[in-house]
């Protein structure tokens, strides 16, 4: 059964198999058998070779292709990929290519270009796709304007189901997608909306003003599109009207752009907490050294403050190297809970489900967890100090210790992203670098002192 799987899977996508052939053709300057093998494939796994490939290889690759490309493959390129692509294929092949993607794609791409190449491409295209693509870039990166798809199926109230039905027949849209007809009013704003399978169902005599829901969600242009996303999850929506500030119909949004957008905000987000944003397997040594010392020096400043606090219990170290072996269990374990609870309350944030009435509460709850977690651990780091050093006074002050450090790990694993949203700081990116810092402080503190207090 478990080969049969994995015939199953190998026989579909981007094989390894495959991706050797094209870059073995790839050596021989073979293009007929590039195309060959990867025409067959769907267009986001045509640009999987594309992505996994080093620049050069996707460079060659691409000028080898050049119009026989699928224009389909440059929408799901990475950004890197994507200027090689222009770069290989050129103004022209880009101004023939972009205005059979949807508007939304078109724009996007459009939007990543250089504003030489950009205005050398729009020259190139038909007015029309011209006009669409100034209309989208007019809106500000990573809002609902600019992600909005400007085909739309938009119909009158007083129409009836059959002559609905035809219209939209007689439409020449091919791969956009639509999920609903819009219903407007004469001043051109949604008043309603009918999905297709309840159109198809019903009595073609029937008024659209009979069978439309008027429960819209409409989206303002300006909306950042994480806020779109949200509203998406929240309301289980499949597609959405996109209106300006007057209310006037502009666009919509489908769920294939919001799954796009859903990925790109926790890639961001999962990598933000690391400290390795903006990099990839095509970045550079230099850009990746730039990209991830920077944290490192940051982590440096705090773990020299961390031993700072060290330092001020020298002699109570001295006294008992038990202290020094121990110490960083407390410390260890303090910031690996104050990460749990930083990655559910980064979450939180992102989602807008940590407002500032639920904040005490999730607040509170997450203390109670880290205590009662503080008392678990506590008791299993006693018994092992007391079977490791045969000393009860130091189990019971890393049991004390264990106890105090989660539950203020805890709860700054709550305060520390809240507040750095609230000042306007991304809490994705700063977060654990002062979780750590004060889960350290804390840890090293309490421990040191405890035992300088009573055992020195």
């Amino acid at each position: 059964m478990a080969n049969e799987t994995q015939q199953l899977v190998s026989d579909f996508g981007l094989t390894p198999k495959v991706e050797d052939a094209i870059l073995t053709a790839l050596k021989e300057q073979n293009t007929a058998k590039i195309v060959s093998l990867i025409a067959p494939m769907h267009p986001s796994d045509q640009a999987e070779i594309f992505n996994r490939s080093s620049g050069d290889q996707c460079e060659g690759l691409l000028k080898l292709i050049g119009e026989k490309l699928d224009p389909e493959v440059i929408t799901f390129l990475d950004e890197k990929a994507r200027k090689l692509a222009f770069e290989a294929l050129g103004s022209d092949i880009y101004a023939r290519f972009l205005p059979s993607l949807d508007s939304d794609d078109m724009a996007n791409i459009a939007a990543e270009l250089k504003p030489d190449d950009l205005e050398s491409t729009l020259e190139a295209m038909p007015l029309e796709n011209r006009v669409e693509v100034k209309q989208a870039l007019s809106y500000p990166d990573e809002t609902a304007g600019r992600m909005m798809q400007r085909e739309k199926i938009v119909v009158p109230s007083f129409w009836d189901v059959e002559k609905t039905i035809q219209y939209i027949r007689s439409l020449s849209f091919n791969k956009e997608d639509f999920y609903s007809v819009i219903i407007t009013d004469s001043n051109y704003h949604p008043i309603g909306e009918v999905r297709f399978d309840k159109l198809v169902r019903a009595n073609s005599n029937k008024k659209i003003s009979e069978i439309m829901e008027v429960d819209m969600h409409l989206i303002p242009a300006m909306l950042d599109q994480e806020d779109v996303a949200n509203l998406f999850r929240r309301y289980a929506m499949v597609s959405a009207c996109v209106v300006d500030e007057d209310g006037m119909l502009l666009g919509i949004i489908t769920i294939d752009d919001v799954v796009h957008v859903i990925d790109e905000e926790a890639e961001e987000d999962l990598m933000a907490l690391v400290g390795v944003s903006d990099l990839s397997l095509r970045s550079s040594i230099l850009q990746i050294l730039r990209g991830r010392s920077r944290w490192l020096l940051a982590n440096l400043g705090t773990a020299i403050i961390a031993s700072l606090v060290i330092g001020i219990f020298d002699e109570t170290l001295n006294q008992l190297i038990a202290l020094a072996i121990l110490m960083p269990i407390v410390a260890s374990m303090g910031g690996n809970a104050g990460t749990q609870t930083v990655t559910v309350a980064v979450r939180a944030i992102a989602l807008d489900g940590l407002t500032s009435k639920l904040v005490f509460r999730f607040a509170l709850k997450e203390v109670i967890v880290g205590f009662l977690n503080g008392i678990i651990f506590a008791i299993l780091s006693a018994i092992i100090v007391i079977f490791w050093f045969s000393d009860f006074y130091i189990a019971g002050l890393i049991a004390v210790a264990m106890i105090i450090n989660l539950s203020v790990a805890a709860l700054s694993g709550v305060l520390i992203p809240y507040g750095l949203h609230k000042i306007g700081v991304d809490p994705a990116i700063s977060s654990t670098v002062f979780l750590t810092t004060l889960t350290d402080i804390v840890g090293f503190f309490v421990f040191l002192g405890l035992a300088a207090w009573f055992l020195i």
